[in-house]
């Protein structure tokens, strides 16, 4: 959090009250809600990822563009009074009424030691499996949270990205976990957690294609590249109304559910066999590649790949080092297939808007970028085998 959330220029002297839920959603987001008087009129103001967004507002409801930010981490939930600090253009003062408790030398250790984020407390190696899974799933809950609000307030594409790894990393442990949970739940909170994937999906695509394109733009590849910006500016207008919709709002009812009290079958599997058997089957579908392999052959190992990384973090606090180095080397072996897959996805985008513009200078530039592809998709093809040697020897060593 910024030290001072104020506007540029001398210091203001000034006390506001800071809010969050009662189970401190905003501080495990990162962000800072605060109302305080200015010249007469109550400011509310947020700190959403160094970014101040201010409205005016009275002190029994937060006002509505704030709101509107913050619906992840809130989700229409209560807001109470945490804690009042004076900030002048020295110190950061706690305070009880008029009195000052404690003095601080900044706002960013007055906030972390006054609104600190309510953790639950470690589970213990021996604990039933759901609760290591309830654990897992809560960071990806955290994480939501925490990215959603930066999607609503930039165009940055990180936050994008970082919101679709985390809604993944929860459908697929879902799966991995399967035996813990009901059947019927299970399979329709996993369905939901697709949709909401699939409606951000475009817009991570077009930003991985662009950040891509800007590393070899050049005058004849420019009309794709327009053409590619308008897409992209559709498919964020798309992952925003998907953000702002009913749907959306109900399923983190359902993801918090998930956390604090999921519909189980049976409360203990043995995690470690459940990874191995992602791992197992990771390694089937990387010895079905061939010279002959298609890109969905490819596509098939990557997603094999994200299951395995995704259940081996999940086994790791239970493991130690020899899972951590597995993480880690297949880490870079999805590097790689997801290399590939960038490079047929591009190939599918830039061939797409070249057929709807009908211009040959258009067809010209796209030829020109479909051959940067092909270059990119063999050269990941040619890496492949090497990068999965250090997953296969890990995978050896983590799970004897």
């Amino acid at each position: 959090m910024a030290d001072d959330m104020s506007s540029n220029g001398p210091a203001e002297v000034f006390v506001a009250t800071y809010h969050d839920t009662p189970d401190r959603r905003l501080a495990r987001a990162q962000i800072a809600l605060r109302r305080r008087l200015h010249n007469g009129t109550g400011l509310w103001e947020a700190e959403i990822g160094g970014e101040v967004v201010a409205a005016p507002g009275g002190p029994a409801s937060l006002p509505e563009e704030l709101a509107r930010r913050l619906t992840a981490p809130l989700r229409n939930g209560e807001l109470v009074e945490v804690v009042r600090l004076r900030t002048g253009a020295d110190d950061v003062a706690l305070l009880a009424g008029q009195h000052v408790l404690r003095s601080y030398s900044d706002l960013s250790a007055a906030l972390r030691d006054t609104v600190p984020v309510l953790a639950s407390k470690p589970t213990q190696r021996r604990a039933p499996a759901i609760e290591h899974v309830r654990d897992y799933l809560r960071g990806q809950l955290a994480e939501i949270e925490r990215a959603d609000p930066l999607i609503r307030s930039s165009i940055d594409p990180e936050p994008v990205h970082d919101f679709r790894v985390a809604v993944r990393r929860t459908r697929s442990i879902l799966r991995t976990t399967r035996a813990l949970y009901e059947e019927d739940w299970l399979a329709s909170l996993r369905a939901e957690l697709q949709w909401l994937a699939g409606e951000l999906a475009p817009a991570r695509d077009l930003d991985v294609l662009l950040e891509q394109l800007s590393k070899e733009s050049d005058p004849e590849t420019a009309p794709v590249v327009k053409l590619l910006e308008t897409e992209r500016r559709r498919a964020r207008k798309r992952a925003l109304a998907t953000l702002a919709s009913d749907r959306y709002v109900k399923l983190l009812d359902r993801l918090a559910a998930a956390v604090d009290a999921p519909p189980v079958r049976t409360a203990d599997i043995s995690l470690e066999v459940a990874a191995a058997a992602e791992f197992d089957r990771l390694r089937r579908a990387v010895r079905r590649l061939g010279r002959k392999s298609t890109a969905s052959d490819v596509h098939r190992a990557r997603i094999r790949a994200k299951r395995a990384r995704y259940a081996a973090e999940l086994v790791e606090p239970l493991a130690g080092k020899k899972m951590r180095k597995l993480i880690r080397a297949t880490k870079r072996f999805q590097d790689v297939v997801g290399a590939h897959q960038d490079a047929v996805v591009a190939a599918e985008r830039i061939r797409a808007v070249a057929d709807r513009s009908k211009s040959v200078e258009t067809a010209f530039a796209a030829g020109r970028l479909a051959e940067r592809t092909t270059a990119r998709r063999k050269t990941a093809r040619r890496q492949l085998p090497r990068a999965w040697k250090r997953v296969e020897r890990r995978g050896r060593k983590a799970w004897k």
